[in-house]
């Protein structure tokens, strides 16, 4: 093995299996071909999956830097994965995913002759302790009931999402089973309720329950990776000396797929330039060049994607779903991680970085940039939440983006000024909501300890009220000025209070975006009433009446985040119906 050609600590990613049944693995690998054996990760499912993805990766690049090749695992349905079938045992097709994960990364690293051993997180866990004699060691990290698991998804799904119906499914956010399949995802036992779990299966479990979710089960803006945690976890594993092996860790690049419409399509593991980092580019073959390139067909555009926040670049398989079904009607995607996030983050790195960024910004210009270069025709983003503003923030910069048309899911926050979320950002924090809580106890406790005097507390008491009165008038008065600037402010006036990077104000901002370019948005119910707010119909309006191609659709059962599967349907079918049948420039090439 050449040195430097291995895959190395970063990670490289592969395609496990063929065809529609086709995985996607992350190979670690330590940097001078020398390893102890292969651990294979085995993450979360459905929304833990992109909670816990930052965690599960430092954990693979700290133990490849420990001499391990590590193969972090992602099932059918989840990720960049392909799709589960409705049919499909769920259970046995995401052990079997496991196994074909583990024996095809042994292959690609040479390690086949040098232990197996597996570290599972929550449903990862439990799936493991059921096929634990395939591997030398276990480590079961937070597992829980296949049980607990639906009924804590399904749960939090309708408290949450209460206006947007279910039908004939279990809807786990960012995870939709058939009732048959949640019955046998339920019937999985948490592994330390098992009377003959095997020797050499370890559960590892926090006592500090809160903070362990912290890497898990909160909100993706909170999560945080705990080190302490990931270096107990490295400990448990056996430590044998280090051993040549022959692999590269590298496998894969490219899978092809027939997709529904019958249209043969391809997937590529490609580098982004100029940083080089990995996306994933989908589309239909030109089956009458060589080597079978992908391109967009005559007249069809090629697109981008950005989820919400600062997720991976599947954004909970939404996007990895909606490129193979666009692939089917002829359109080209790409999908690839911004700045900082998922597989662009750093070792060490321990929470997502705010996805309102200009750095960000400059992401999506890559991306489309990248697309320019390698395709003769139009161009269009699609992009969700923080992914609309960083679009909208390169457009709004002297640079531009390099984009014939965007598509703008849930877009209702219209202020640049990036500073103001760096302020925000620091709420989005667990472990310090955590602290604060902790704090906040102690103080009562010591506060209630304290013997009380009546003068003192009177005198607080007149403080509070007159503070609070004074925060009821100024409150009035500002909702007062705000109407009237919305409502009465002269034309000029409120456009030129929409330049300013600090204003709500969506008037500037489209304006710059549609001088070039085609622009949609698509809303949901769950911001209408902010989109309505800052005016943006409006602004549509005026805009529209000069001319310009701008759009706006209001879209039923759809969440802000489309974590639903119902909100998913409604958006995968009109983002299809919109490329489809947007006007190209010319005939692609690959």
């Amino acid at each position: 093995m050449q040195q430097g050609n291995y895959a190395g600590i970063p990670g490289q990613a592969m395609w496990t299996r063929r065809g529609t049944d086709a995985l996607q693995t992350w190979i670690h690998t330590p940097v001078d071909g020398q390893a102890r054996g292969l651990v294979l990760l085995a993450p979360p499912v459905g929304r833990e999956h992109i909670q816990a993805y930052r965690s599960n990766r430092q954990l693979a690049m700290l133990l490849a830097s420990e001499g391990y090749c590590v193969a972090r695992a992602c099932y059918r349905g989840v990720g960049d994965s392909h799709a589960l079938e409705p049919d499909q045992n769920v259970v046995e097709a995401w052990r079997q995913d496991l196994l074909d994960t583990a024996a095809h990364a042994r292959q690609v690293c040479g390690t086949e002759e040098l232990p197996v051993w597996a570290i599972g997180h929550r449903m990862g866990a439990t799936l493991l302790a059921g096929i634990a004699e395939h591997f030398d060691h276990v480590i079961a990290w937070e597992p829980v009931a296949g049980s607990v698991f639906v009924k804590q998804w399904s749960r939090l799904r309708n408290a949450t999402l209460p206006d947007i119906p279910v039908g004939d499914r279990v809807d786990l956010m960012g995870l939709c089973l058939g009732n048959e399949q949640a019955a046998q995802l339920s019937s999985l036992r948490d592994p330390r309720k098992l009377a003959n779990l095997p020797e050499h299966v370890a559960i590892f479990r926090e006592k500090d329950q809160p903070r362990a979710k912290v890497m898990y089960g909160v909100e993706s803006l909170d999560t945080r990776v705990h080190y302490d945690i990931l270096d107990q976890l490295i400990r448990m594993l056996p430590r044998p000396v280090l051993t040549p092996v022959g692999g590269d860790g590298r496998g894969p690049l490219r899978n092809e797929f027939t997709a529904p419409t019958g249209v043969e399509c391809a997937e590529e593991i490609v580098r982004v330039e100029p940083k080089d980092y990995m996306g994933v580019l989908t589309g239909p073959v030109l089956t009458d060049k060589p080597g079978r390139p992908i391109a967009s067909w005559t007249d069809k555009p090629v697109t981008f994607y950005a989820p919400g926040a600062s997720e991976p670049r599947d954004g909970s398989a939404l996007w990895s779903e909606t490129a193979r079904e666009l692939a089917g009607h002829g359109v080209a995607s790409l999908r690839a991680d911004r700045d900082g996030a998922a597989d662009r983050a750093e070792l060490w790195a321990d929470r997502d970085p705010n996805p309102y960024r200009h750095a960000n910004a400059q992401a999506m210009r890559e991306q489309a940039q990248w697309l320019n270069n390698h395709f003769n025709s139009t161009v269009v983003a699609t992009v969700l939440c923080s992914g609309a503003w960083d679009t909208l923030c390169a457009a709004r910069e002297p640079e531009g983006i390099p984009v014939e048309g965007m598509i703008l899911l849930n877009q209702n926050e219209w202020r640049m000024k990036q500073e103001f979320f760096d302020e925000l950002r620091k709420t989005y924090d667990a472990d310090a909501r955590l602290h604060a809580a902790a704090l906040t106890s102690r103080q009562a406790k010591e506060e209630l300890a304290r013997p009380a005097t009546p003068r003192r507390d009177a005198v607080k008491d007149k403080v509070a009220g007159a503070a609070s009165a004074a925060q009821s008038v100024l409150g009035a008065v500002k909702e007062k000025g705000s109407y009237a600037l919305r409502h009465y402010a002269p034309e000029p006036v409120w456009n030129l209070i929409a330049r300013h990077p600090e204003a709500s104000i969506a008037d500037y901002i489209l304006d710059r975006a549609s001088r070039n370019a085609r622009v949609v948005l698509l809303v949901g119910p769950q911001d209408e009433p902010r989109y309505r707010e800052t005016l943006t119909p409006r602004a549509v309006a005026r805009l529209t009446g000069r001319g310009r191609d701008i759009r706006e659709e209001y879209l039923p059962n759809v969440d802000h985040s489309i974590l639903s599967r119902t909100a998913r349907d409604v958006v995968v079918t009109r983002v299809v119906e919109l490329l489809s049948q947007w006007e190209g420039r010319s005939p692609a090439n690959g």
